[in-house]
């Protein structure tokens, strides 16, 4: 499967996220240098507004919106982005994400923004995958208050996992998931769903081929 999207947002602050996807101001990211060899963290100071009102692209809800929003909400659309916990680049790629997509090299993967489009992708094609019975079964329910869509199931299980997405669904909202900064998937299956990602068809043995 080869699906690429050129970078949106050139020119938006350089940020990087630990595994909630939440930021406060004036806290510490890591980048991953340019230099021969392993990857030397840097620290890197910066300061970002994170009021849904600035300036962003608006793509509306097709597939390329869910990229762009998913894809700020993650690292503020920043490629290199490396948080302290090693997730990496613009969607916030944990490592055994990376190798279930067939991605065997992080730097690889910093360096090419095509292949972190390609890799986003696939992950959101082995996620649907994964969940398609609960998406056939759930979509249009009220779960936790929240209405269940495709979009938000997959955004949640790129917060919190698939499995933890089943568990959630299956005990009708009791069982809410929440990553390491107590961001819940709840939150993401709100803030994206409704978005139109039929161009990714649900693949259990998607990978990258860039």
């Amino acid at each position: 499967m080869k699906l690429s999207v050129l970078p949106l947002i050139a020119a938006f602050v350089a940020l990087g996220f630990s595994p909630s996807k939440e930021v406060e101001l004036n806290s510490s990211s890591i980048f991953i240098s340019e230099t021969v060899g392993e990857p030397t963290y840097v620290p890197y100071e910066f300061e970002v507004n994170m009021n849904p009102e600035m300036d962003v692209p608006f793509l509306g809800k097709s597939y390329l919106g869910f990229t762009n929003d998913l894809g700020f909400s993650e690292s503020s659309g920043n490629y290199k982005a490396v948080n302290r916990l090693g997730y990496v680049g613009k969607y916030q790629f944990g490592w055994s994400a990376l190798k279930w997509v067939g991605v065997n090299s992080k730097r690889m993967f910093l360096n090419n923004p095509d292949l972190q489009e390609e890799a986003f992708s696939t992950l959101i094609s082995l996620n649907k995958w994964v969940l398609k019975d609960h998406i056939a079964k759930y979509r249009g329910q009220h779960i936790g208050g929240i209405q269940v869509t495709e979009s938000g199931l997959i955004a949640a299980a790129h917060l919190g996992g698939a499995g933890n997405v089943i568990k959630f669904l299956e005990s009708n909202g009791e069982n809410v998931f929440a990553d390491a900064n107590n961001v819940p998937i709840t939150k993401y299956m709100k803030r994206f769903g409704g978005y139109d990602l039929s161009s990714i068809a649900p693949d259990n043995n998607a990978r990258v081929t860039l």
